[in-house]
């Protein structure tokens, strides 16, 4: 620790260095002043942990220089050195903060005392301040990570609510490049719990610390997302190559295998959710491009555009009878559908490939493929290519097809999901009677078999309103219930009905409600 003296004796300042420069050596004397004024000038430009100072000096008493350095801010740690022994002195200097007190002549064993009790307290107090800075590090992280959900899941027609989301998880908007990535881990995932989570977070900001802003937290159980924002332009082909850096050195350094898919750049930071969802729709393609790559949404526009699709409406046709667990409706349109590809002129075996990769990603786009993943037979054939690589005809693809139609189906009783239910009735029940848990978007997916951005497009659509405008409008319903109910106070309130940022809220509740809480509460009658 760094250590200063002051005091207008040289004798007495040298042979206090000597002892502490012989007897601890954990302190170290970085400089000496002889009066008060001199004294106050070296603390402020050196800022020691520790200053060890006589009271009676020329110009500036020892005890005016600390009050003087104190009510300009400093942290610094005094003992009082004096060979008067007066209680005023010692008195003043507690008022100070000062809790050491040496007398003249100075013994070695008092000073070793006094120097270690101060690191101590100084050790001390270093720890509980990093460990509140921890704390609201965490808190910080947790506000960021839910407002990037609501972004990324959701996104937002509303411009002043983006810019609040925004603002909540403090990314500058006023930027020109805006990219969202999604990391997916294999499916030896669970080894990311042996190696730490926050190993892969500090492997990401090493590969991408050339950019202003990395934003960046588990988004499923098997993905991270990140959002990449950059005061100037994003060069895509710079990102991508810090991309493929990242997974080369995950691998390397923590033994795990992730797929990456990367959305294109965005110049307005509304873009974000665009970019994220795109990034999801070329993370999907890893069934084409394999396991272990990065696949920029560019790539699967060039890819998929090569060939004829589908009907969109035959795949409305197989999602309704997906739907209705249909087999043989399923059967016979996939019939169809294989009718039709056979009498497209010049198809290759990659084209052939490429065909069934768009029927089965379009049949499954309501599911969740956290859901698909546990399903031993649909997560080895439809999540990877272990099984479509491996069939060169249209006949053997007709009926790998068709078995895994007939496997969708299984996995869909297995799970006891209805024919035609009420998806979005059964969110909304749902969510009225968990409004006080965090959920979101990514949660809702697994619980219901369908993917995040399907099931926040279907809510608009049936309902006229965002998921989150329907969670916030519930969780203020249930807040206006408390304040006319109880007397709980308003940050109790906060955390009973889902939230953790009292500010946000209240910001919140006034806009859904024309005023804040304390004044709801104010204008309720009284009874």
């Amino acid at each position: 620790m760094k250590l200063i003296l002051v005091d207008d004796e040289k004798g007495i300042v040298d042979g206090i260095k000597l002892l502490i420069n012989r007897y601890i050596p954990e302190c170290e004397v970085v400089g000496v002043a002889y009066n008060g004024l001199e004294g106050g000038s070296l603390i402020q430009e050196l800022q020691p942990d520790i200053v060890i100072t006589d009271i009676r000096m020329p110009q500036v008493s020892g005890l005016d220089m600390i009050k003087g350095l104190k009510d300009k801010g400093s942290q610094t740690t005094f003992i009082l050195l004096s060979g008067y022994a007066d209680f005023e002195y010692a008195r003043r200097g507690m008022q100070l903060g000062v809790q050491s007190y040496i007398n003249k002549p100075v013994e070695e064993e008092e000073l070793q005392s006094c120097v270690h009790q101060a690191m101590k307290a100084i050790r001390a107090d270093r720890a509980k301040r990093q460990e509140v800075a921890d704390l609201k590090q965490e808190v910080h992280h947790l506000i960021q990570e839910n407002a990037l959900r609501d972004i990324l899941d959701v996104g937002s027609d509303n411009t002043e609510l983006m810019e609040e989301w925004l603002e909540m998880a403090q990314i500058p908007t006023k930027g020109n490049g805006f990219a969202g990535v999604v990391l997916e881990f294999d499916r030896k995932f669970d080894a990311l719990k042996e190696v730490g989570l926050q190993q892969v977070l500090c492997q990401i900001d090493l590969a991408l610390e050339q950019y202003d802003g990395v934003y960046r937290f588990r988004y499923t159980g098997s993905q991270v997302a990140v959002v990449v924002a950059q005061g100037g332009p994003i060069r895509y082909a710079e990102l991508l190559r810090a991309m493929q850096r990242l997974k080369e050195e995950v691998k390397l350094k923590l033994g795990l295998s992730m797929t990456i898919g990367v959305g294109t750049i965005q110049e307005r930071a509304a873009g974000i959710s665009q970019s994220f969802e795109e990034a999801r729709y070329a993370l999907s393609y890893k069934v084409v491009k394999g396991v272990d790559t990065v696949i920029s949404f560019t790539d699967i526009t060039n890819l998929s555009g090569r060939i004829q699709s589908v009907p969109e409406e035959r795949i409305a046709q197989l999602e309704a009878a997906l739907e209705n667990m249909d087999e043989k409706e399923c059967v016979s349109i996939i019939h169809d559908i294989f009718r039709l590809i056979d009498s497209e002129p010049s198809m290759t075996p990659a084209d052939l490939q490429m065909h069934c990769v768009n029927i089965l990603l379009a049949s499954i786009r309501k599911m969740s493929f956290q859901q698909l993943q546990q399903n031993d037979f649909l997560g080895r054939h439809i999540l990877s290519l272990d099984g479509i690589s491996r069939f060169r005809t249209l006949e053997c693809l007709e009926e790998w097809m068709v078995e895994v139609i007939r496997k969708m189906i299984e996995f869909k009783l297995e799970h006891n999901i209805p024919k035609k239910k009420d998806i979005i009735a059964e969110v909304k029940e749902y969510v009225s009677a968990h409004y006080n848990e965090p959920i979101t978007l990514a949660d809702l997916s697994a619980r219901f078999f369908i993917s995040p951005y399907y099931l926040s497009q279907f809510f608009k659509q049936k309902t006229g309103e965002t998921y989150v405008s329907f969670l916030s409008r519930i969780r203020i319903g249930k807040a206006k219930e408390l304040l006319e109910r109880t007397d709980l106070k308003v940050y109790e309130i906060c955390q009973r009905v889902g939230y953790s940022d009292t500010q946000h809220f209240a910001r919140l509740f006034e806009k859904l409600t024309g005023c804040k809480p304390s004044e709801y509460r104010k204008r309720l009658p009284s009874s």
